[in-house]
Parts: structure tokens; C-alpha cells; sequence
């Protein structure tokens, strides 16, 4: 494995064992008991908390807890290139609603009166049915990507290649899912 990186561990800073496989209820408890020690109301220091901001963002994230990990254990992968091929129907279907959700939000900061607000309203339902179906559809991808978490956890020597690949995809993933929450907090 060769000397381990000087990195920062998320995970210390949290509390915890460094660990793919997180529930988000034991992430948000270790976070709140860290924020007891480390807010400044608390006797820690602003950047103590700031500290533990960063640590909590990256081990809440799944391709970042992955990378992470990754690189504790010093072998990380390569962080850069292209998504999976299964994906890319996904990226397209992605791409489709948010134009369409781009196209409706347009319309509806364009519109001057109430009436023609009102008369938007079957197609912005529309648009949000097809945003919650994207999201849905991203987070069950994630949910599968996350699937190899265990297998990784328990092997002795991780497949860094097709790790790096997963962390790539939910990258991607996680961008995407961002910008469909986003095009639905606008429609509502």
C-alpha cells in the first residue's frame, strides 16, 4: 500500500471509523456530537467548525466519501474522465427535463398578469412531475452506484480502477441531482 498521504480525515474529524457504508441518521448524529466540541458557542474555534462543516460535506457525499477513503488508504483513483455508458441515458433524459423546466421557468418570469400565470399552471405541473421522475430516477442510480460500498469496504485490495469509475459516476450523479432540485424549488 506505500506510505499513506498527508491528508486531512473527514472521518476523525467527525468521530468516526472510516467507513463507506453510512446511514444518514449515524452521519448526522456523529456531526452533532462533533458540534458539540467544535462550535464556537462550545469553546471551539471558527475554524475548528469550519473544520467540521468541510469533514461533514465530504463524507455526506457519496462520490466524495469515496474519493476520501480512497485516498486514506493511499491508493486514490483518477478523479477525471468520462461517465459510464449506462449512464448516458440517464445524462439524456436528464438533459431533456431541464430544458423543458428552463423553457417553463422562462415562460413563467415572462408572464405580466396573474391570467397568464394561471393558464402556465398544466404545464408547470407537467414539468414538475417529469423533474420529481428525474430525480427519482438519479437517486435510484445513486442508490445502485452505492451498491458496491460493502464489496470495497470488505476487500483487502479495493479495485481502484472500477472505484474511481463509481466515484466519477456519482459525481455526475450528485451535479445532476442538485440541478433538478434546484429547477424544481423554482417551479413550486
Amino acid at each position: 500500500m506505500g506510505s499513506l498521504p498527508s491528508v486531512t480525515d473527514a472521518f476523525q474529524i467527525l468521530g468516526m471509523e472510516p467507513k463507506l457504508v453510512l446511514s444518514d441518521d449515524t452521519l448526522r448524529e456523529a456531526f452533532r456530537e462533533a458540534g458539540k466540541r467544535a462550535h464556537p458557542d462550545a469553546g471551539g474555534g471558527e475554524g475548528e467548525f469550519a473544520a467540521l462543516r468541510e469533514a461533514f460535506a465530504v463524507v455526506s457525499s457519496p462520490s466524495r466519501r469515496l474519493r476520501h477513503w480512497l485516498e486514506l488508504r493511499g491508493t486514490p483513483g483518477e478523479v477525471r474522465g468520462s461517465i459510464d455508458n449506462s449512464l448516458m441515458d440517464l445524462f439524456a433524459e436528464v438533459g431533456a427535463v431541464t430544458q423543458l423546466a428552463v423553457s417553463v421557468i422562462r415562460k413563467r418570469d415572462e408572464a405580466k398578469s396573474a391570467l397568464v400565470r394561471a393558464l402556465l399552471e398544466g404545464e408547470t405541473q407537467i414539468c414538475r412531475e417529469a423533474v420529481e421522475r428525474a430525480i427519482s430516477q438519479v437517486e435510484t442510480t445513486i442508490i445502485r452506484e452505492c451498491a458496491m460500498f460493502q464489496d470495497l469496504e470488505d476487500s483487502a485490495a479495493p479495485d481502484v480502477e472500477a472505484a474511481a469509475k463509481t466515484a466519477r459516476n456519482l459525481a455526475f450523479l450528485e451535479k445532476w441531482r442538485a440541478g433538478l432540485r434546484a429547477y424544481f424549488g423554482r417551479l413550486v
